[in-house]
C-alpha cells in the first residue's frame, strides 16, 4: 500500500539484534525530502546496521520503514527503482574502465545510455579518467565512481556510507562539491552517514545522531546550534589577564565560563551577553585587542550527546 511521502525516509521503532545483543532500539527518525541529510554516531551505534535493513541487505522483522512514499518491505521493489546507494566499498572490475563498468553494472537493474555514463562520470569529476582503468583508481576515485553509479538511473534519492572515507582533506572538499552538485542540478535528496563532522556541518542541512541504536537527536542544523552557548575568543596582553578574571568572576553567575588560549582567553556564555562583557572589561581598563566570535559546532552537540561507553561492534 503506498502511503503520503512527507520524507524521503521515515523509520519507526525499528528493532535489531544479533544473537543476544541488541543493536538498534525502538530507532524513529525521518529524513527529509530534498534535503542533504546526515546519519552521525559513535562507533557501533548502529548506523551501518540501519543503512543494510533500508537497502534490504538485511531484513526488516521489527518495526516500519517508508521511503518515498512505499512502505517496506511491501513497496520495496518500488522503492529501490528510485534509490541510488552506495552502502558498501565500491567493488567494480578492476580490468574495465570507469565506462565500461557503469555500463556493465549499471544494464543489471535496466538499460542505461552511454550519454547518461558520460555525465554522471563528469558529475563526479572523472571525466578525464572515464576510460582508465578502475584498477589504477585511487581509493578517493573509486570512491567517486561508486557514486557515479548511484545517480546512474536518475534516483529521487541517494544513501551513501562514509562517502569520503579514506580521502585526503582535498578529497573531501571535492566530494563535498560533488554531493552538493548532485543535489543541486538533479534536485536528490541525500543520506549520508559520516563520521567526520566538520564536514557534515558544511554539507548537510539536517541530521539524526545515533547513540547505542536509538536516535539521541535529530532536526536542521541551523536549528540544533541556534541554541548553543556562544563561545568566543577575547584577545588580551599577558599583564590585563588576571585584571580581566576579577571582571569576569562578576559574570560566574549568568553562566559565563573561561579558559586560557594562546593569545587570552576563550569565553563560554549565554546568547547577547558578549557585549556587556566587552564593556565590562573596557570600563576596567582592560585592554580588549579583539573579541572574536567562533562558529558554533556539531562536535559540541555529538559529544554531549553520546558516549565513549557506547558498546562497541556492530555499526
Amino acid at each position: 500500500m503506498k502511503v503520503e511521502a512527507e520524507s524521503a525516509i521515515r523509520v519507526d521503532n525499528l528493532n535489531k539484534s544479533f544473537g543476544r545483543k541488541v543493536v538498534l532500539k525502538d530507532l524513529c527518525f525521518k529524513v527529509p525530502m530534498n534535503s542533504i541529510s546526515g546519519f552521525l554516531g559513535p562507533n557501533g551505534a548502529g548506523k551501518t546496521t540501519t543503512l543494510r535493513i533500508l537497502m534490504g541487505l538485511i531484513p526488516l522483522l521489527d518495526g516500519k520503514i517508508v521511503m518515498l512514499g512505499e512502505n517496506l518491505p511491501a513497496g520495496r521493489t518500488r522503492a529501490v527503482e528510485q534509490i541510488g546507494a552506495v552502502v558498501e566499498n565500491p567493488a567494480f572490475i578492476e580490468t574495465m574502465t570507469a565506462v565500461e563498468n557503469l555500463k556493465w553494472f549499471g544494464a543489471l537493474y535496466k538499460p542505461v545510455t552511454l550519454e547518461r555514463i558520460l555525465e554522471s562520470i563528469e558529475m563526479v569529476g572523472l571525466k578525464d579518467a572515464a576510460y582508465q582503468r578502475f584498477g589504477s583508481f585511487s581509493s578517493g576515485m573509486k570512491q567517486r565512481l561508486g557514486v557515479a553509479f548511484g545517480i546512474l538511473q536518475k534516483p529521487k534519492l541517494l544513501i551513501l556510507d562514509e562517502p569520503t572515507s579514506g580521502m585526503d582533506p582535498a578529497g573531501r572538499v571535492a566530494m563535498r562539491e560533488i554531493l552538493q552538485r548532485i543535489h543541486e542540478h538533479e534536485k536528490t535528496t541525500i543520506f549520508l552517514s559520516s563520521h567526520l563532522l566538520d564536514e557534515v556541518q558544511r554539507l548537510c542541512d539536517y541530521v539524526v545522531i545515533l547513540d547505542r541504536g536509538r536516535t539521541v537527536q535529530e532536526g536542521y542544523v541551523s536549528e540544533i546550534l541556534a541554541g548553543h552557548l556562544e563561545s568566543w575568543e577575547i584577545r588580551i596582553p599577558d599583564e590585563n589577564l588576571a585584571q580581566a578574571v576579577e571582571v569576569l568572576k562578576t559574570f560566574s553567575e549568568e553562566g559565563l565560563e573561561w579558559s586560557n588560549c594562546p593569545r587570552g582567553l576563550t569565553l563560554t556564555m549565554g546568547q547577547n551577553m558578549s557585549d556587556r562583557i566587552n564593556e565590562a572589561l573596557v570600563k576596567a581598563g582592560v585592554k580588549v585587542e579583539a573579541l572574536i566570535p567562533k562558529e558554533a559546532s556539531l562536535e559540541d552537540t555529538f559529544i554531549r550527546l553520546t558516549s565513549d561507553e557506547a558498546p562497541k561492534g556492530e555499526n
